[in-house]
């Protein structure tokens, strides 16, 4: 399962009560020259139960689930698509209708932080405006932050486990629940995490477990079901710090040493009190592993 987001003007209506997404393959300049895009492209990456989040208006307007794998076709004979070349790349789709519909701007600058720049072509300016591109590639984790922005995460849990399997074996039901509570930083996972680290934040030290949050160090979205319950992967933090850890603006290297981001202002370290905590101790090669993957997420490698 992968995720798309498709910015939708003219053909809005159209998408609507015909149930499909079309691009052109390429298109020619006014210099006489080919030109393909990668935003038209991505049309023609979408397979069967792929997610795309419409944007109209500057809103997530509805999601769009591919009914089957995108496939070539002649342009669509209708005005909102007489300006392109006649051939293109077609995928038919389910519209799911959002009760909550989310715009740009209540997502834009955690969006640009944690995702943007993994995003094919890059969904955002440096203005916080919406690039004028047709459909980028997001990654899952991006994709899972954009279901939970519109209320949807329940419609998709099942898909996620599904595409975390590494293996055809039926999931337990027992399993499958631990699975879908771990997203959270609950049940088992959590049980876990709070005995490996006995009850105290990893970084500062804080014993109140009532505060703790179980975090995964490579995220949810990212890892496979086995990933998702390994108590290696995972640290309890408290909720200042995961939530730092969580956006890219901490990690840790590959002996435990807190890394921080650029992003973080002086002032900002000193609020939250960072130079007064060092590193993680007792991390385990397994832990190491998992923060070499978060490192590389948020470019600290």
């Amino acid at each position: 399962m992968e995720f798309y987001w498709v910015n939708i003007g003219a053909t809005h209506k159209t998408v609507i009560d015909q149930h499909f997404l079309w691009a052109p393959k390429s298109s020619v300049n006014k210099v006489g020259n080919e030109v393909t895009r990668l935003y038209w492209d991505n049309v023609g990456k979408v397979r069967q139960g792929d997610i795309i989040f419409c944007c109209y208006d500057q809103r997530i307007s509805f999601l769009a689930i591919a009914d089957g794998d995108s496939y070539t076709e002649e342009r669509p004979m209708t005005r909102a698509f007489q300006e392109w070349d006649a051939l293109g790349n077609r995928v038919n789709v389910q519209i799911v209708e959002l009760d909550r519909k989310v715009h740009r701007d209540e997502i834009a600058t955690e969006f640009i932080a944690r995702f943007n720049n993994r995003t094919a072509p890059s969904l955002f300016s440096s203005q916080a405006t919406l690039n004028q591109i047709y459909m980028a590639h997001l990654p899952a984790d991006a994709g899972m932050y954009l279901l939970e922005a519109v209320n949807q995460t329940t419609r998709c849990e099942e898909a996620f486990i599904s595409s975390g399997m590494t293996e055809p074996a039926k999931i337990s039901a027992t399993t499958r629940e631990a699975l879908m509570m771990s997203r959270i930083g609950q049940g088992k996972f959590r049980a876990d995490l709070i005995k490996r680290w006995h009850g105290r934040c990893a970084l500062t030290g804080l014993q109140n477990v009532n505060l703790m949050v179980a975090s995964h160090i490579n995220a949810w979205a990212l890892s496979n079901n086995a990933e998702r319950l390994d108590v290696e992967n995972g640290l309890l933090l408290a909720p200042h710090i995961d939530r730092l850890f969580d956006q890219g603006l901490i990690s840790f290297s590959e002996s435990g040493t807190l890394q921080i981001s650029p992003m973080l202002s002086g002032e900002d370290r000193v609020i939250f009190g960072l130079d007064r905590f060092k590193q993680i101790d007792a991390l385990t090669r397994e832990n190491f592993s998992y923060l070499e993957r978060h490192r590389k997420r948020f470019s600290f490698i």
